[in-house]
């Protein structure tokens, strides 16, 4: 590590920085806090020695500008202690953790539906989004799948939105397939805190009712 610093007596390593708004992939945070973790229990700190370089530095370094440094160190934390287990399911019926327009409709008609109902919409060029919200216990890396009813008069690119660390990530899924069961989106660095994660929008170019049926999180 270069002298002057503030880096003489530390371990680090830097991941594709090339600006100030880089910012990491949901792999890049989740092999970070690991590799932070890996090196602190083998040298018998706990996580509060874990460091941004800005905190460090004595040159005026800012980044990582994108890392909420205490989440950072309770995610280490977290994987130090085992504890990363975590899995929760917001279903169009679970109170307090869906919400829709007056545009959306209710249905009980497809027997692929999770839960006795499931909301349906015509396709706008507006989003008027159906979202679910979720308690996320720490910044991570997640999967994200869906659970929606099929049929061949659903939307086959509706628009599924998740508010990422990194920002709005739009996935289109074919409803017209693959219902009745778990689909997944992919996974995706969450932030942590109870807030709106995933939306089912309305504005689709294809035609079609778009389905806002249940969403599950898993943190991997």
């Amino acid at each position: 590590m270069p002298t002057g610093d503030g880096n003489t007596l530390m371990v680090g390593w830097e991941i594709d920085y090339n600006g100030v708004d880089q910012q990491m992939t949901a792999a890049q945070y989740a092999a970070s806090v690991a590799a932070t973790a890996a090196v602190l229990t083998r040298l018998g700190r706990d996580a509060s020695h874990s460091r941004g370089h800005r905190e460090t530095s004595t040159t005026g370094k800012i980044d990582p500008s994108f890392i909420d440094l205490n989440v950072m160190r309770a995610d280490v934390a977290a994987r130090m202690s085992g504890s990363t287990t975590w899995t929760a399911t917001v279903d169009n019926g679970t109170a307090g953790r869906f919400t829709a327009g007056t545009n959306w409709g209710v249905s009980s008609y497809s027997g692929q539906r999770h839960g006795p109902d499931y909301r349906y919409a015509t396709p706008v060029a507006a989003s008027d989004a159906a979202w679910y919200r979720f308690d996320v216990p720490a910044s991570a890396t997640y999967r994200v799948e869906v659970w929606h009813p099929a049929d061949p008069g659903y939307n086959s690119a509706t628009p599924y939105i998740g508010t990422t660390i990194g920002g709005n990530r739009t996935i289109q899924v074919d409803q017209r397939t693959g219902g009745g069961r778990w689909r997944s989106l992919g996974t995706f660095a969450l932030p942590a805190g109870d807030a709106n994660r995933v939306a089912v929008s309305r504005w689709s170019s294809a035609s079609g009712y778009v389905v806002a049926d249940a969403v599950r999180l898993s943190r991997v």
